[in-house]
């Protein structure tokens, strides 16, 4: 099964009946988060536009215009980079028991390293903490790599290959961490899949991006990323285990 596959058989693994109960409190907390960032964005958007609108002269009136346009879309780049990063740290516990019930659903059997809730807890935004650290300076670096003339013709190459691989990385470390897999470790299982980690990092980078349907797709990414750590990161010696 490639990437593409796996982020399917997620989709339909969240609707089974002994899996959607797990899905609801993620749903919850992605609607409330979303729901927070909107309210908050619209009300600093008119405001920017009101103090813009009184700083520009008779004559340069129409230029609000544009410029609330440009505003508006880099608001909305901001508002689901801001959501995504929120609601995954808060959801971050959930998801970890979302993809240890799909996991368990999958191979028949109960994880050897279920833990209790309090653990899932700290570990799993601890484990949220790591891949930010993974995650800024890299943003960071192909931020400044896109006012560098001539290079910056490749910077929406490059942004759309890491968001894919972000976005693979993210969804397949909930059950690597629920294994005791590091962070370092499923990078370098990843590193050996390049291509269906990007395939599936690509549909959950593109589908997760659409508003409102992110709603429900985030809680089948993860279910997708649980099929995927199945089938292509889990060592030989773990699936004997």
């Amino acid at each position: 099964m490639n990437g593409l596959g796996c982020f399917s058989q997620g989709m339909g693994l969240i609707a089974k009946p002994g899996l959607r109960q797990y899905v609801v409190i993620p749903f919850l907390i992605n609607v409330v988060v979303l729901s927070v960032f909107i309210v908050y964005g619209l009300a600093q958007y008119d405001r920017w536009m009101a103090q813009v609108a009184a700083s520009l002269p008779a004559w340069a009136g129409f230029l609000s215009w544009i410029i609330g346009v440009l505003a508006l879309l880099v608001g909305i780049a901001v508002l689901l980079y801001g959501f995504l990063i929120i609601g995954n740290i808060i959801a971050a516990p959930f998801n970890a028991i979302l993809a240890v019930k799909v996991e368990e659903y999958l191979l028949g059997r109960p994880l050897t390293s279920s833990i209790p809730f309090s653990v899932v807890l700290v570990r799993a935004i601890g484990r949220e903490l790591v891949k930010l650290l993974y995650y800024v300076p890299r943003v960071l670096g192909l931020l400044l790599l896109s006012f560098i003339p001539v290079l910056n013709a490749l910077a929406p190459f490059l942004w759309l290959g890491f968001g894919a691989w972000m976005m693979a990385i993210q969804f397949a470390d909930y059950s690597a961490d629920n294994n005791g897999v590091s962070f370092t470790e499923l990078r370098r299982r990843m590193s050996q899949n390049k291509v269906d980690a990007l395939l599936f990092g690509l549909l959950a980078y593109v589908l997760v991006a659409i508003p409102l349907l992110n709603l429900i797709l985030i809680p089948a990414a993860v279910a997708g990323g649980t099929v995927f750590w199945i089938n292509h990161l889990v060592e030989t010696r773990e699936q004997s285990a």
